[in-house]
């Protein structure tokens, strides 16, 4: 099973105090392209909720306003550093391996959940393995 996740932001303008200078984000309308393109194939699209995605730590789940500055992203419990993109990124990846653990079990109650990021894949239990770098 492979797909596309991304976060809903169904209500995005009503969250930001600066609405107008955003309204001509058209996210619903990227998704639904997304969605288009991807039918004839074997993906999927879904969405998960955002919270606190840009705001959690990835490797250990701590959550702090200022652990996010801008790109960068450092956890104020466990001093990870990295691209604040990638770790909420790896933090939607996670939320939608939980998401699909709960929901959809084998007959030993379990299911297989991994998911691939460019760097590497996730798994349900949030171990991470980087992929190997292809040399050029």
């Amino acid at each position: 099973m492979h797909g596309i996740v991304f976060e809903n932001l169904k209500h995005i303008r009503k969250r930001i105090s600066n609405a107008a200078k955003f309204q001509q984000w058209a996210v619903a309308k990227f998704i639904k392209l997304v969605e288009y393109k991807v039918e004839d194939t074997v993906l999927f699209v879904d969405t998960v909720n955002p919270a606190y995605t840009s705001q959690r730590c990835s490797q250990c789940g701590f959550v702090h306003e200022d652990s996010r500055s801008d790109k960068s992203f450092e956890c104020l419990k466990c001093d990870y550093e990295v691209n604040a993109d990638y770790n909420a990124a790896k933090n939607i990846a996670n939320r939608y391996c939980a998401y699909i653990h709960r929901g959809q079990k084998s007959r030993g109650g379990w299911a297989t959940c991994q998911l691939a990021l460019k760097s590497g894949t996730l798994n349900v239990n949030g171990d991470f393995n980087a992929s190997p770098r292809l040399e050029g």
